[in-house]
């Protein structure tokens, strides 16, 4: 791991214990009022543990973690040098102050934005906190538990920003060096913990209890599947995982109100048969009445090893539980609709899941507008400021809802997304909406690294796979997309139009004739304009140019730049050259809206 130094007993610090050192490093004194410095210091870290030292430049620290254009000139502009140069000073502060006890220190050397890391202490178990001070005792009971219990619990990147949900207390670390779904997190679980969970999560809560061997399982079978499960789920934005039982006083919720999250226990028995059979048998319970919420049995044959048939049941689970359409949001939806209980922060992201399954034009304002009102609201929001630039990207492509006096959308769009990553490094919806912000301003190379990353740090979600792949696709790398995009469709229970369209469109680039015309056939033309576009290519392709006209007329009519110029509007959907100049081809016969 480039810029790891061995201090104690020839052994450096694990990713782990730098990203301990790191959170506790941010919410100090010494950083607490400079979130510049913060995202600095953040990007260059998670940069050198994911083995990405080697892209660590002044260009991608101002731009990917200072915010600054894309046109940014280091030879101009001085602000990395400058802001280095305060992140140094502020980590000789730290390290002269709270931070001289810390087991690992965080270094940025002179002449280098590469950090360094060493062990300046053993690492041992962390001595109790002492008890609050008399100052203490006067801040509010949330800000007085975290500046009491902080130097013994460091809150992962998955749990940081829930919108003011789950506060520094469960001991979840994710070293996102490796995509390996099935090494992310080590948890603990605190009563304090517990209590925040309860009374601030704006997300369902799900307490992953045991999980009970039977048959031929044995206990180690049963606890690691458990924690394949457990780290799945942690990956998901809009869900708060907390590792173990839920407390005795949160098995009955009968007084919890509508404001409130909800709250479920997962458990679950493993058995192996004889012939090689793993199946997992899960239930989640509500906690506000003890009734079943879901209930089914995963099975898969194991072959040489268990791993590859684990991955498998831990890959359906999380899918079938926490992605936007699945169980729990499901779920959720059903109990809010039409009702303004539940948080409101929570009901602006259901309601961006509703828009991206119909894209109803009308719903796209109501939603722009209930999650700025809620980023507005709560700065720390990091979900919703990721699906209010998905949502904002639509004034630009589809030309939604404009409003004068607004910035252009795709300012508004990078804006919001790279506050979603600023405020939680480790999403990985936002670095989806980061690569479709680059992406719609041109700026491809980025889009796509941004885009492997999501994939990397949730490879069971199947908008962020989907999305990556229709952007692999669009660029020309067809095998590759097509390949996330059918994983996406295998993964999802429901296919918005757009999984739809770019699964069509994977098959029409393939000649795959049949396939193409069976995926046009899935979009309702009604509420998705880019299906008008695959229904013409499919009418060509069968000899039937009258209806290929009549569809491309009601993509004119719904978006009029289509109807302006063609060529213009492929070009911006699809960059890569060989395939706007095959899809202005094919539909060249048409003579309809092919300005030159």
């Amino acid at each position: 791991m480039p810029g790891v130094e061995a201090q104690v007993e020839g052994r450096p610090p694990c990713a782990d214990e730098i990203r301990v050192a790191l959170e506790r490093m941010a919410a100090s004194e010494a950083f607490r009022g400079s979130p510049q410095l913060v995202a600095f210091l953040r990007y260059v870290v998670d940069a050198t543990l994911r083995g990405a030292a080697d892209r660590i430049k002044g260009y991608t620290i101002a731009v990917e973690a200072l915010g600054r254009a894309d046109n940014f000139d280091p030879q101009t502009d001085p602000i990395v040098r400058v802001e280095a140069m305060r992140l140094r000073r502020a980590l000789a502060r730290y390290y002269d102050n709270g931070g001289k006890h810390d087991p690992v220190a965080i270094d940025l050397p002179l002449g280098n934005y590469v950090p360094t890391f060493r062990r300046v202490a053993p690492a041992g178990p962390v001595a109790p906190a002492e008890p609050p001070s008399v100052a203490a005792q006067e801040l509010p009971r949330r800000a007085r538990w975290r500046a009491a219990n902080w130097p013994r619990v460091a809150a992962s990147l998955a749990l940081v920003a829930l919108g003011g949900g789950i506060y520094g207390g469960l001991d979840l670390w994710f070293d996102f060096k490796t995509p390996n779904p099935n090494t992310a997190l080590v948890t603990a679980q605190t009563r304090a913990s517990e209590q925040t969970a309860r009374s601030t999560a704006a997300y369902p809560v799900i307490y992953v209890g045991t999980f009970q061997p039977a048959g031929d399982a044995g206990a180690a079978q049963a606890d690691r599947l458990r924690g394949k499960v457990r780290d799945a789920l942690a990956r998901f934005d809009e869900i708060a995982v907390i590792s173990g039982p839920p407390p005795a006083a949160d098995r009955r919720r009968a007084g919890v109100t509508d404001t409130q999250a909800s709250h479920y226990a997962l458990t679950a028995s493993v058995e192996t048969s004889k012939t090689g059979l793993i199946s997992v048998a899960l239930l989640l319970a509500d906690l506000s009445d003890g009734r079943i919420a879901f209930a089914r049995t995963f099975s898969r044959m194991r072959h040489d090893d268990d791993a590859g048939s684990e991955e498998a049941i831990v890959r359906e689970v999380a899918v079938a539980l926490a992605q936007p359409y699945g169980i729990i949001h499901a779920r959720e939806r059903a109990l809010h609709i039409g009702s303004a209980t539940g948080d409101p922060r929570y009901r602006c992201l259901i309601d961006s899941y509703d828009y991206w399954r119909t894209s109803d034009v009308g719903q796209h304002a109501r939603v722009r507008d209930c999650l700025e009102r809620a980023t507005a609201a709560d700065p720390s929001f990091a979900p919703g400021f990721a699906a209010l630039a998905e949502i904002v990207l639509q004034e630009h492509r589809r030309g939604l809802n404009p409003r004068a006096g607004d910035e252009p959308p795709l300012e508004r769009a990078l804006r919001a997304a790279r506050r979603a990553v600023e405020l939680r490094p480790g999403s990985a919806h936002a670095h989806q909406a980061l690569m479709d912000a680059l992406f719609m301003r041109g700026a491809y190379a980025l889009a796509l690294e941004a885009g492997d990353k999501a994939v990397t740090l949730n490879p069971y979600h199947p908008s962020v796979l989907g999305c990556y792949g229709a952007r692999l696709i669009a660029l020309g790398h067809v095998e590759k997309g097509g390949r996330y995009m059918r994983e996406a469709a295998q993964a999802g229970t429901v296919r918005p139009g757009w999984l739809e369209f770019y699964l069509f469109f994977a098959a029409y680039l393939s000649d795959d004739q049949r396939a193409a015309a069976a995926h046009a056939s899935q979009m309702v033309l009604s509420q998705f304009s880019l299906g008008l576009l695959a229904h013409a290519l499919v009418a060509v392709q069968s000899g039937k140019p009258a209806l290929a006209r009549e569809h491309l007329a009601q993509l004119g009519e719904t978006q009029p730049p289509w109807r302006e110029d063609l060529p213009r509007e492929i070009r911006k959907l699809f960059p890569a050259e060989a395939i706007a100049v095959r899809l202005i081809r094919d539909l060249s016969p048409l003579n309809v809206g092919l300005v030159q």
